[in-house]
């Protein structure tokens, strides 16, 4: 289920949970298993540790009722010591594992139950005394099962009902009590099973409460982190061509540098420029011009290598491109190739039949250096800026190559005139020194 429908679902059961009354607390499914998820481990851990206690004070009691006897019978000590307590343990016991709902709810619900049938069995219809300590006992035991083990809730209400039951049975049948004392003894055995439910409830109902609540606020919290990211990725994006804009850029431009910089490689960039695009806005006017705009930027991001290429819209028919990694010869390599992409593309289809548009080519200027503490990158995008406009000097559709002040770290001269002489370029590239 998608996170918005799981927290529409969150505040609607914490307005229905905190509505005066009784509300069912079981959650929608989805809510449910998240919340037993969610409460599964410390849930056990809980259980493990509370049963722990109680099996000790369960055993600590019997020992002190057996020598307070005088030792006089044997059944009770052997019953508690012999079939309940080793049960109590087991059970105990795979609290550890984090077990499923319904075996930990249900195990622990008829150990309670056990303990206090057998407790009853053990005291009643002996004498008076002893019948109403079996009530006291049985009282203690549903204790135990709603506020101490705090068993959720229908089981925690069927445990009840179960030794509510047995209690009725057994007064019933005990001959040391005149009807006033078992009525007596009913009345308070009803009483402390309703209270202890209607504490369990509250507790089952504010946990809840508690994890729809935290619930919301993490699902609030990962939907604004979403959101912030989306609103940064917007706000470095170009609305128009997609490409990173100028904001982007200058960030991503630092830290080009500072990364090569630390590792002592190459970094180039290239400045592109749209031949004539003013003339085209002016004759075909701006829609048609945004058109071009759009359809070089995908052709850019056509000529690009790898994604660590970064390629951003400079501003107005300008794009910048920056190649970490990329000596001389490969970023001219990627400058003739967006040149040759533009050129063999085209410009948009006009909506006129018959119209042909003019052919749009662009310019590009570019430079490469090993940057270093020494230098700064304004340099750089000068350098090319300045080839850019020697390319537009020397009749547009081209790529130059600047050269910057001071270059560090790079081959001879010689090497690179070599690389570049290389080249088959229908334009030639020229080098701005």
């Amino acid at each position: 289920m998608p996170s918005t429908s799981i927290h529409e679902l969150a505040i609607q059961q914490i307005e229905r949970l905190s509505r005066r009354g009784f509300q069912r607390l079981a959650l929608p499914v989805p809510l449910e298993n998240a919340f037993e998820q969610s409460t599964l481990a410390r849930r056990s851990e809980r259980l493990w540790l509370e049963g722990l206690v109680a099996i000790g004070l369960f055993n600590a009691y019997v020992l002190v009722d057996h020598l307070l006897q005088g030792g006089r019978s044997w059944l009770p000590l052997q019953l508690r010591l012999c079939i309940v307590t080793p049960l109590a343990l087991l059970i105990n016991l795979t609290m550890r594992w984090s077990p499923n709902k319904i075996y930990r709810e249900t195990s622990i619900a008829g150990a309670s139950c056990l303990i206090g049938v057998v407790h009853l069995y053990l005291e009643s219809n002996k004498n008076a005394a002893s019948s109403a300590y079996a009530q006291v006992g049985l009282i203690v035991a549903v204790i135990f099962v709603n506020v101490v083990m705090r068993l959720q809730f229908f089981y925690a209400l069927s445990a009840s009902v179960v030794m509510l039951a047995s209690d009725l049975i057994f007064i019933k049948h005990d001959h040391f009590l005149n009807s006033s004392e078992k009525l007596l003894g009913i009345t308070l055995a009803v009483c402390a099973i309703s209270m202890t439910v209607i504490a369990n409830y509250s507790t089952g109902r504010e946990e809840r409460l508690g994890f729809l609540m935290r619930l919301r606020s993490e699902i609030q919290s990962k939907e604004l982190s979403f959101l912030n990211v989306e609103l940064q990725r917007i706000s470095s994006i170009d609305s128009l061509t997609g490409l990173a804009n100028r904001h982007a850029y200058e960030l991503q431009f630092a830290k080009l540098w500072s990364g090569a910089v630390s590792s002592g490689t190459c970094l180039s960039a290239i400045v592109i420029d749209i031949d004539h695009f003013k003339l085209t806005n002016d004759t075909r006017g701006h829609l048609y011009g945004d058109r071009v705009l759009v359809r070089v930027a995908s052709l850019l991001l056509q000529g690009l290598r790898c994604k660590d290429d970064f390629a951003a819209r400079f501003g107005g028919e300008e794009f910048v491109v920056l190649l970490p990694g990329t000596t001389e010869e490969g970023a001219a390599i990627v400058a003739e190739r967006i040149r040759k992409l533009v050129e063999v593309a085209g410009s948009p289809a006009l909506p006129e039949p018959g119209s042909h548009p003019r052919l749009s080519t662009v310019s590009c200027g570019g430079a490469s250096c090993y940057p270093s503490a020494a230098s700064c990158k304004e340099d750089l995008l000068e350098a090319a800026d300045k080839a850019l406009y020697q390319a537009k000097a020397l009749g547009r559709n081209r790529v130059c190559w600047g050269e910057l002040a001071i270059r560090q770290n790079q081959p001879s001269s010689s090497s690179r005139r070599h690389r570049i002489s290389v080249m088959s370029d229908p334009l030639p590239l020229t080098r701005i020194d």
